[in-house]
């Protein structure tokens, strides 16, 4: 029963069992009692889980901190452990068996630190027998947790013989046996001693007394007190045993033990003043047994007897009371023991029956006696007071007995033998070793161990902790001073956000007071109301989803006012927009175009879903209502406000059932389902597909830019504008048909099917059946497949090559195509994809398919044969084997085109080679161009063309573009080539001698010389002889104005200006240089016409040519210019009636010209004539010019326009 009983209560005085009980009893109280906890009207604990949450947080914390305070005592003792091994290694030396020894004392102090790591140090196992693991887990002591305890003595004081004999249990010692229990370093070093109850330091008597190499061994003990410092910071030891023999006290002179008193007390102060603690001291005088007669008083002493403890304790109140003498006390309690010792002698005496026993019984008091003053001086000198020192903490005085043997000292014998002078009389010796221990196990177990708390701390691990404990107050006033300022700002801030809210209620009242809304039209008046309701909440830009932190802290009322204004807003929404969205559903119905079947449908299908809740559907009403509000805004509406709509119609019919206020349109309705049943349920369902599988098939959008990749827009273009990133959609690509369209085809049928039972309110001799189904889906099928052959060939028409300005760009598109990977093939292969539907889309069929063909035709045969037999088989027959084949067929040429292998490879690698014939030939004309040589002839654009004509659509229109735009881009560098030439080469002579003179540039003083005139523009001259070299084989001169021959060349300016310039010239050659003439003549016919009557005669001199007139007949005179004279001079006189004469002269090469400047010019009846009308003197003359053809050299438009070939 005991043994029970003993099972549960041993593991209770854990702190971890009590903090484990303190967490069950805190687990219950949360969970009971956490729906009761309410912060602010918060109930963070109401739920379940959040208390089961807490509860396991709470545990989760707990185990994490057992945890880790387990691993960290384990960690401490293994780190302690190992550098116990290595920090004293042992001697160097050089014999193997010394070193096979050590290697040997290592490997069994490994084999026992891996125990210790395992066993526990507690109550023998068999009072543990029966408690759960998880028990004795939490009840365990690690190593490092027991008290520890250092034995400072002399070599041969008697330390180990008193631990190896003390009683204590050494768990280790069972499977390694007393002798391996120590730790490294054998006597040299120290010894450690684990017991269940303490860790006992045996230090080498070298330590205490540095009697060997002194620096060596002053190192090893500063290295061990430094090692107990280090993994014992807050305390590193609980005491110290200090031994004395009782050899050491007789058989030494008093010099000797004042010298070995002083080395102990030195050695005490170096442990205090290293280690930072008062740790008690016990003074154990070991060896008792070499006084005389012990062996023979204590000879009948029991095992409790001999456990007991022979010595006495300082009260610990006196001991440390001021003025406390040490010396005094200690021979006051010495008395008391020797006087213990004299009682008991009687009763000895007695009880034995030899002689020479009771002799030696009788002479131990008085041996005990003689030591008192030895003792007690060696007492005083190693524990006396200083002022310079403090004095260790003396707990006591005991005396010890390990073994018995060796010779005993006999004072009290020595002396009276001293005194009568007495010889030759042997000492006494033991009678041998009996093995047994005297007066330890209760000292060390009852006594010392018992005392481990009296230890202090570590005075600066007390400072460090005092000062992280002032920190932790401090911060913990921090905090709660954060906190409360925390709920304050957060009070004062949700005070202001109520106030705020109550601000705006009443301007929200005053706008929905009175105010009335009907329909579409009032929503612009609307919004500002729903707005303003759905926003109150979110006053002073507060997020209600996440509130800033200054108005937390539990104090946040948004979510509350939130809730309440939500209230009131979907009130609202159904109060005035429901009636609004539901009147405008119906006018949609009413105003639906016959021609919009599918929007008819869908309205008619929300505006019954708003009366029929069973079939409602939230997101549908929602987008049906979106498009038709749409419809009926007016166009002012800004996308703000229509984005605002949306969220309202989303918050009035998102995730509820709305239901419309007002009755339903019966007749309407009846209307709307008649219009519709008139439409065939295949292009209903089909319209409606086409819609709703738009979204499911987005990532199948075909496009050039997809299909070809970046440099897509390098190469083509869109005829219509469009951007080359949009294409065909994907429902009506490869993928879409096959992985959208064809697999829910019947299941589109058949769910509409359904649907519209109740949305047409069909008779049951209405509903669909099976083979209806069939039928339907067949014409569905077949209206995709029409649609699918009519947005390809579409698509295909629109693209184009990439229009191009230069020849660069040309040579740019040419490289791209004729590349490796050529955008032009992954067009094609991309294209003969999503061009066949069947099984087999890069044009090469399989074997079942053939064999279908081969059926197929003997099918069509036999249907010709049973023609007539009965039903109409020629449908059938010209039906093609799948519908799939319908645009298979009409694409074929397309993919029999796409790069495969066999032929097709070998055509399509025909018009590769000749693409890169057309770069070499572009690459080639640049460095030409580039050089002023002429491109090198090559017949590469027009077999580019011919390979052209024989491509499907859209290849064959864009390899024609590549070789018109190669010939255009050619013949644009070549014209901008030739302009250049021309500028440099005409040019500069033109602008030196002819631009700003006379007659090109009218009132110029200066006259183009008549040389210059002719270098210039006589037959041969500079611009006939570049037009004949340069320009004549690439301009076409048959149409008005002049053209280059190639019409695919873009439009230079400076080419155009340059072609301008000649055509001008050869006009101004054949009107000055008739009959390929070398020098610039004229001749023309010059007739006078009127003549003012007081003007007797006119006289025109040109250059010694006379053209008289005096009022006669009117006679034409032939002109030539230049003159016969050569004075390049013209006059024109007149003379009065009274004889006088008045005229004007002009000079000059280009006199003639000048002369007619001064006239007032005009048309005459022909086309070859030019009236003059001079005025001399204020009276006029009247002058008809025929120049003999219509270009008239005096005002000739193509020398008052002409201008010099442009300046490169």
């Amino acid at each position: 029963m005991n043994q029970a009983v003993a099972r549960f209560v041993r593991p209770l005085p854990s702190r971890e069992i009590w903090t484990f009980a303190g967490l069950v009893v805190l687990a219950c109280f949360v969970w009971l009692a956490g729906p009761l906890f309410a912060f602010a009207e918060v109930r963070p604990l109401e739920s379940g889980w959040a208390r089961g949450l807490t509860i396991a947080v709470l545990f989760i914390a707990w185990g994490a901190r057992v945890a880790w305070r387990s691993w960290r005592a384990g960690r401490l003792n293994a780190q302690l452990l190992n550098q116990l091994r290595e920090a004293a290694p042992g001697p160097a030396v050089a014999d193997d068996p010394a070193k096979a020894q050590l290697d040997e004392l290592r490997s069994r102090f490994d084999e026992a630190a891996t125990l210790l790591k395992k066993v526990r140090f507690g109550q023998a196992d068999t009072v543990r027998k029966g408690l759960p693991r998880w028990f004795d887990r939490m009840s365990r002591q690690y190593l490092y947790q027991l008290p520890w305890y250092v034995f400072i003595g002399a070599p041969g004081s008697g330390k180990t013989t008193a631990l190896v004999n003390s009683g204590l249990s050494f768990p280790l010692a069972e499977q390694f046996g007393r002798a391996a229990i120590r730790g490294v370093g054998g006597t040299r070093h120290c010894d450690w001693w684990f017991t269940n109850d303490a860790v006992l330091i045996d230090t080498a008597g070298r330590y205490t007394t540095h009697e060997g190499n002194r620096a060596l061994d002053e190192a090893e003990w500063k290295g061990f007190v430094d090692l107990l410092k280090k993994y014992r910071t807050r305390q590193p030891l609980n005491g110290a045993m200090l031994t004395i023999s009782v050899a050491d006290l007789l058989g030494a002179s008093e010099a000797e033990r004042t010298q070995h008193a002083m080395v102990l007390r030195k050695r005490l102060l170096e442990l205090r003043a290293q280690l930072g603690i008062r740790f008690p001291v016990y003074l154990l005088v070991t060896k008792a047994d070499l006084l005389a007669g012990f062996a023979e008083y204590f000879s009948s002493y029991g095992r409790a007897e001999c456990a007991q403890v022979w010595g006495f304790t300082f009260p610990l109140a006196q001991s440390e009371a001021p003025g406390f003498d040490l010396r005094a006390a200690f021979d006051r309690e010495y008395r008391l023991l020797h006087q213990r010792l004299n009682d008991g002698l009687p009763e000895l005496l007695a009880a034995q029956t030899d002689a020479r026993q009771r002799e030696m019984t009788y002479l131990l008091p008085q041996q005990i006696a003689d030591l008192q003053d030895m003792l007690g001086q060696f007492v005083a000198e190693v524990f006396s007071v200083s002022s310079y020192e403090p004095m260790p903490m003396l707990r006591g005085v005991y005396l010890t007995s390990g073994t018995q043997e060796g010779t005993a000292f006999d004072r009290v014998m020595s002396g009276i033998k001293r005194f009568l002078k007495i010889e030759g009389v042997p000492p006494v010796a033991q009678v041998g070793s009996t093995g047994r221990s005297f007066f330890l196990k209760s000292l060390l177990q009852e006594h010392i161990f018992r005392e481990a708390a009296l230890a202090g701390s570590d005075l600066r691990w007390h400072q460090k902790r005092r000062v992280l404990q002032i920190a932790g107050y401090v911060l913990l006033a921090l905090v709660c001073v954060a906190v409360l300022f925390a709920w304050l700002r957060s009070y004062s801030n949700n005070r202001a956000y109520l106030d705020q809210i109550a601000g705006r209620v009443p301007a929200v009242d005053a706008q929905i007071a009175g105010a009335k809304f009907s329909d579409a039209a009032d929503v612009a008046r609307l919004l500002p109301v729903l707005d303003a309701l759905g926003n109150l909440a979110n006053a002073g830009g507060v997020d209600l989803q996440h509130p800033p932190l200054a108005y937390r802290w539990g104090l946040f009322q948004g979510e509350k006012i939130d809730e309440a204004v939500d209230a009131v807003y979907r009130r609202a929404l159904e109060d005035v927009l429901l009636p609004i969205a539901a009147s405008r559903m119906e006018a949609a119905l009413r105003d639906a175009r016959p021609d919009e079947t599918e929007y008819a449908y869908a309205a008619l299908k929300a505006y019954l879903m708003l009366y029929d809740s069973a079939h409602y559907d939230p997101a549908f009403v929602q987008a049906v209502v979106d498009l038709e509000m749409e419809r009926a805004l007016p166009p002012d509406f800004s996308p703000a406000e229509r984005s605002a709509l949306r969220a309202h119609l989303a918050a009035l019919f998102g995730n509820r059932v709305a239901v419309s206020p007002y009755p339903m349109n019966e007749r309407l309705v009846a209307d709307v389902r008649d219009r519709l049943r008139q439409v065939p349920f295949s292009q209903r369902l089909y319209r409606q597909m086409t819609m709703t599988l738009r979204p499911a098939t987005a990532a199948f959008d075909f496009s050039v830019a997809r299909a070809v990749g970046p440099d897509a827009s390098l190469v083509f273009r869109r005829q219509s504008g469009k951007p080359l990133s949009e294409g065909v959609p994907g429902l009506y690509t490869r993928n879409g048909y096959r992985n959208v369209f064809a697999p829910r085809l019947a299941g589109e049928v058949e769910a509409y099917g359904r649907e519209e039972v109740w949305v047409l309110n069909l008779g049951l001799s209405e509903i669909p059946g099976p083979n209806d189904a069939a039928a339907w889906a067949r014409d569905i099928r077949q209206l995709y497949l029409n649609d699918y052959l009519k947005i390809w060939d579409d698509y295909l028409a629109d693209i184009k090559l990439q229009r191009t300005a230069t020849l660069a760009q040309s040579i740019q598109v040419a490289r791209a195509l004729s590349s490796a990977d050529s955008p032009l093939t992954r067009l094609m292969v991309a294209l003969a994809r999503d061009t066949a539907l069947g099984d087999a889309p890069g044009g090469a069929r399989n074997l079942a398919a053939r064999a279908q063909d081969k059926v197929d035709e003997a099918r069509s045969s036999l249907s010709q044969i049973f023609a007539g037999q009965g039903g109409n088989s020629s449908a059938s027959a010209a039906a093609p084997a799948s519908a799939e084949q319908i645009v298979d067929s009409h694409f074929a040429g397309l993919r029999a085109f796409a790069p495969g292998s066999g032929d097709q490879a070998s055509a399509f690698n025909d018009v590769l080679k000749s693409i890169d014939a057309l770069y070499t030939y572009l690459t080639a004309t640049d460095d030409a161009l580039r050089s002023g040589a002429q491109p090198p002839p090559s017949d590469a654009p027009a077999k580019l063309r011919a390979q052209a004509g024989r491509l499907p659509t859209p290849f064959r229109e864009v390899l024609d573009d590549l070789s018109n735009v190669a010939n255009g881009s050619v013949a644009t560098v070549e014209q901008r080539s030739v302009a250049t030439r021309a500028g440099a080469n005409v040019g500069d002579f033109c602008r030196q001698a002819i631009a700003g003179r006379y007659p090109f540039a009218r009132g110029a003083a200066r006259d183009v010389a008549p040389t210059d005139f002719a270098q210039m523009f006589a037959p041969g001259g500079l611009m006939d002889d570049f037009f004949q070299k340069n320009l004549q084989s690439i301009v076409d001169t048959t149409s008005h104005p002049w053209r280059f021959a190639n019409r695919n060349a873009d439009a230079d300016p400076s080419a155009a200006a340059m072609l301008a310039s000649f055509e001008k010239a050869a006009v101004i050659r054949d009107v000055y240089f008739g009959g390929g003439a070398r020098t610039a003549q004229l001749k023309v016919q010059i007739q006078p016409l009127e003549m003012d009557p007081s003007i007797t005669e006119m006289v025109l001199d040109v250059d010694g040519q006379i053209v008289r007139y005096a009022h006669g007949p009117l006679v034409q005179s032939a002109v030539n210019w230049p003159g016969p004279r050569g004075s390049n001079q013209v006059r024109l006189q007149v003379s009065g009636q009274a004889g006088a004469t008045e005229g004007f002269s002009t000079d000059g090469p280009w006199a003639l010209h000048r002369l007619f400047d001064r006239a007032g010019v005009s048309a005459g009846r022909g086309s070859d004539q030019m009236i003059a009308r001079f005025t001399v003197d204020g009276k006029p003359i009247v002058l008809q010019v025929n120049a003999g053809s219509v270009r008239n050299p005096f005002r000739l438009p193509q020398m008052e326009s002409f201008t010099c070939p442009p300046k490169p």
